[in-house]
């Protein structure tokens, strides 16, 4: 059986987002903030996450400040609201869409914050569907380090670029089920790019 992509969007929120509310939240830098969310985030606690404790350390010139510790709990406590704000973003663009009549609907999620530890759990449960995680394919040579969800829009857009005629759609949507909104959208996007 071949699948096919039909929809494609994007919110205006991401990992940067969790990012910035971890850098925020624990008064350290950008940095610093990315790579405790790449080592230690997440979007589920469990009483383990509260003995855990992740390091951190500064350069403010205040000994305990820079010298602290907090719990992986906390850290999730963090992170979680705003992955919860991203799902409802996308739970909005689906239902604008109006796919939700056909039979088969799995959603796929990109990007390198889609690597989240819970997050593909939490998105099933936010937006009502199966959901996985997106990886590039089919690419002879690319390297090990771009093989990652965060790789996958990126590679998935060079090949269709590459091969579009590989790309084609044998679904039928009943006119009546267009959103006036899509059509707009779908309009203007020939206008600009034909």
């Amino acid at each position: 059986m071949k699948k096919h992509m039909i929809y494609g969007d994007a919110v205006p929120m991401g990992g940067d987002h969790v990012t910035g509310d971890i850098s925020m939240g624990l008064q350290i830098p950008m940095a610093m903030a990315e790579r405790i969310k790449t080592f230690y985030g997440g979007v589920h606690a469990t009483g383990m996450d509260d003995r855990e404790m992740i390091e951190i350390s500064g350069d403010t010139g205040d000994w305990h400040h820079d010298r602290r510790q907090v719990s992986r709990a906390e850290l999730i406590g963090i992170m979680r609201p705003r992955v919860e704000e991203i799902l409802e973003e996308v739970r909005a663009c689906l239902d604008a869409a109006g796919f939700e009549h056909l039979p088969s609907q799995q959603i796929v999620l990109t990007g390198a914050a889609s690597q989240i530890p819970g997050l593909d759990g939490l998105a099933s449960r936010i937006l009502g569907s199966q959901v996985r995680l997106g990886r590039p394919m089919r690419v002879h040579g690319l390297p090990q380090a771009v093989t990652g969800p965060g790789f996958a829009s990126a590679v998935g857009m060079c090949l269709f670029a590459a091969h579009p005629q590989d790309e084609w759609w044998d679904f039928e949507i009943p006119i009546e089920r267009y959103s006036s909104r899509s059509i707009l959208k779908a309009v203007k996007w020939f206008r600009d790019n034909w």
